[in-house]
């Protein structure tokens, strides 16, 4: 029995709502109901050992976030249509299965991460290395010689999940930079995401990290006055809208909350939508 199942109380893939995931990989991948969460944990532990990040100790990769906003139909339609889509900071590329699985052909979608591993796994969750053609790069967004650069002006729209946050102040205006870059130079180039967030932006250390290293956290307010800055230093403009809402959506949550359960059902996160004019 793993520690998981034994304490099941705070076990991550049946306290958090993860439907929209699950429901993929039936639909998507095939896989029979009663076998997702196996897979699924095969897969996190693979992937913990690339990087143990603890979005996917709580199986954040099925959280389908793009889905959900009000741009979504926008962005199916305009992928289907020929548009360029890009997930940058893409993990497994889940966002870019939906897409797909709604009927975007994949051969208009991109998925970029650090860690090249990551892409691998993707192919082996989701199951689908001999149909999708979506392209997939191993790069650093903060390298001028990556093969990013290459996709300078090719881009449409960019997802940007859980990403941003990673990063210290001026390091987020370096990757808004690029991604702004890799956006087509014309009216109506979008950028979607959510990051972490609070009422008040300022530096913070993320929970659990012993390296002393400092993140910033923003409000909305500060995080248009980001784009606003980029315009500034690029001669383009922006406008943004950016809801703060509960960063976690729990689907049962123990009687007996954890210190660490408490915490995160108080954590705060950005949603953003992003557009060129």
């Amino acid at each position: 029995m793993s520690s998981k199942t034994a304490q099941n109380e705070e076990d991550p893939f049946e306290m958090y709502d993860l439907d929209s995931g699950r429901k993929l990989l039936h639909e998507y991948s095939g896989i029979p109901n009663e076998d997702v969460k196996n897979h699924v944990e095969l897969i996190q532990t693979k992937a913990l050992q690339v990087r143990p990040y603890p979005c996917i100790r709580r199986y954040r990769f099925l959280d389908l976030i793009m889905k959900t906003t009000d741009v979504y139909l926008e962005v199916l339609d305009r992928v289907k249509n020929g548009e360029k889509f890009m997930d940058l900071g893409c993990c497994f590329g889940q966002e870019i299965r939906q897409l797909v699985h709604d009927g975007a052909p994949s051969v208009n979608t991109y998925g970029s991460d650090l860690w090249g591993d990551f892409l691998s796994i993707g192919y082996e969750l989701f199951k689908d290395k001999d149909r999708l053609q979506t392209t997939f790069i191993a790069a650093d967004v903060f390298d001028d010689s990556s093969p990013l650069v290459e996709l300078a002006g090719k881009m449409n729209i960019i997802y940007v999940g859980d990403f941003f946050h990673l990063f210290s102040l001026e390091e987020q205006e370096k990757a808004a930079m690029r991604v702004a870059q890799l956006l087509a130079a014309q009216p109506g180039s979008l950028i979607i995401g959510r990051q972490s967030g609070s009422e008040t932006a300022g530096k913070f250390s993320r929970a659990g990290d012993t390296s002393g290293r400092k993140h910033f956290q923003h409000n909305p307010q500060s995080w248009k006055e980001l784009w606003e800055r980029i315009g500034e230093k690029n001669g383009t403009a922006w406008t943004a809208e950016v809801d703060l809402c509960p960063e976690f959506k729990f689907k049962s949550v123990p009687e007996e909350k954890s210190s660490e359960v408490q915490r995160l059902m108080s954590v705060k996160g950005l949603r953003y939508t992003i557009r060129r004019l």
